[in-house]
C-alpha cells in the first residue's frame, strides 16, 4: 500500500514563479479546499485477489461543497469492480456523486477483483503493481480539485518464464542425474573388473601334478 496524495493548490503552490510575473492568488477566492485519501490496506496483490478499498474525502473550507464528484480508476487487470452508493463504468471506474458539509467528510468503499497480467513473464522486476487512483471533482471544471493513489506490489516473472530462458531447478535437476549416472558408471567397471580379474585366477586352483 502506498498512498500518494496529489493536491492542486499543492501542485500550483510548487510551480515557480517568474520574478517579473504579476502577483495573483494561486487559486480563485472560494476555491473549494478538499482532500481525498485511498487505502486498501494491504501492500502485496496477486491475481484473483479481492482488493476493497476505503475512500475518504474531506471538506476543509468553510462552505458546504455541493454536487462532487469522486472517480476511482481501478488497477489495469481489474476484471470485476462494485462501488456501493455509486456506479462502475465499462473501463471499471467507480464514480459517486455527494454533497459534503463544510468541515465534513465523506466516506466511500469500492472492490476490485484482479486477473493476469498479459506482460507479467516479461515485465523488468519490480515494475509490477496494482495501482488505483482517486480525485474529487468540485466544479465544473475538468480540472480534479484533489486527487490519491494506492499501488500494491504484485507477483516478479518467475526466473525462466521468459522466453529462451531454463530455470535454475531444471540445471539442477540435470545436474543431479549427470552425477547419479557417473557413480552408476563406475561402479559397473568396478564390478566388470573384478570378475574379469576371478576369472583370470580360476585355472591356477586346480589339482596340482604330482
Amino acid at each position: 500500500m502506498r498512498t500518494v496524495v496529489l493536491s492542486a493548490l499543492l501542485c500550483a503552490a510548487a510551480l515557480p514563479a517568474q520574478a517579473t510575473a504579476p502577483s495573483h492568488p494561486l487559486a480563485p477566492p472560494g476555491a473549494p479546499q478538499v482532500t481525498v485519501e485511498v487505502t486498501d490496506g494491504v501492500t502485496d496483490a496477486a491475481a484473483g485477489d479481492r482488493l476493497d478499498y476505503r475512500v475518504t474525502v474531506r471538506n476543509l473550507g468553510a462552505t458546504a461543497l455541493h454536487g462532487a464528484r469522486v472517480e476511482q480508476r481501478m488497477p489495469a487487470t481489474t476484471e470485476s469492480a462494485t462501488a456501493p452508493g455509486g456506479r462502475v463504468t465499462a473501463d471499471h471506474t467507480a464514480v459517486w456523486h455527494t454533497d459534503i458539509a463544510a468541515h465534513a467528510e465523506r466516506r466511500f468503499t469500492a472492490s476490485a477483483v484482479l486477473g493476469e497480467r498479459a506482460d507479467a513473464a516479461t515485465a523488468a522486476p519490480g515494475t509490477l503493481r496494482a495501482a488505483t487512483t482517486v480525485c474529487v471533482y468540485a466544479t465544473a471544471s475538468a480540472a480534479p480539485a484533489s486527487c490519491s493513489g494506492d499501488a500494491d506490489d504484485l507477483p516478479e516473472s518467475r526466473p525462466g518464464s521468459a522466453a529462451g530462458q531454463t530455470p535454475w531447478s531444471h540445471w539442477l535437476i540435470g545436474a543431479g542425474l549427470l552425477g547419479a549416472a557417473a557413480l552408476l558408471f563406475r561402479g559397473r567397471r568396478g564390478t566388470t573388473g573384478a570378475g574379469r580379474r576371478t576369472t583370470a585366477a580360476e585355472p591356477s586352483t586346480g589339482t596340482a601334478r604330482t
